[in-house]
């Protein structure tokens, strides 16, 4: 094969790899979704929970409807800054067993990036307070914006986990953990 006749099939092979490449990509799942079981209640009453993975899917709304086991059921097109408490009680078809968002962390400032969306069997009401001890090693240091919902109109933000170090109390919503964005360890809601 002459020096000419090889340059073409490199070259066509560099642009079909362009192509497949430089095309749409799939949406990866960037919102999770995970439900609050109680493990314990500490002096103060507050309900120390674990963490149940219900798992991560590209849009929020399809996160939203599997945390709620499909009770809510927001337009696909929601996004994490337009989603209030007012949207989610149009949206939401209240059963026995449907669990309820009390809170969305993102990783990014102004609810961007990746989310994380907690649910719960009962909002946070007078003497109920949801507590997470430790977010996880995959999610520590990672949260730099976050939502309340459900009553949850008091959400801390902790630097260490075992609500140790710095603290940030948002009500219920802060766009920007400022010196504790990136630096999340653990998390309450309450009333």
């Amino acid at each position: 094969m002459s020096k000419s006749n090889a340059v073409v099939p490199v070259a066509l092979f560099a642009a079909v790899t362009l192509c497949v490449t430089a095309g749409p990509a799939s949406a990866a799942p960037s919102n999770c979704a995970v439900l609050l079981v109680p493990s314990s209640i500490d002096a103060s009453g507050a309900i120390l929970a674990t963490e149940v993975d219900l798992g991560c899917y590209p849009t929020y709304a399809e996160a939203l409807a599997a945390g709620s086991s499909g009770a809510i059921d927001v337009p696909p097109g929601t996004t994490p800054a337009s989603l209030t408490d007012a949207v989610l009680t149009a949206d939401t078809i209240v059963t026995e067993t449907a669990n309820v968002l009390i809170g969305t962390e993102f990783t990014g400032i102004g609810y961007g990036g990746t989310s994380k969306s907690y649910f719960a069997t009962e909002t946070c009401s007078v003497g109920v307070v949801w507590d997470v001890a430790d977010v996880g090693a995959s999610w520590d240091n990672l949260f730099s914006s976050g939502k309340g919902f459900g009553g949850c109109d008091t959400n801390k933000k902790f630097e260490n986990t075992n609500f140790g170090g710095s603290v940030l109390t948002c009500t219920p919503n802060c766009t920007n953990y400022g010196t504790l964005s990136n630096r999340v360890s653990s998390l309450r809601w309450k009333p």
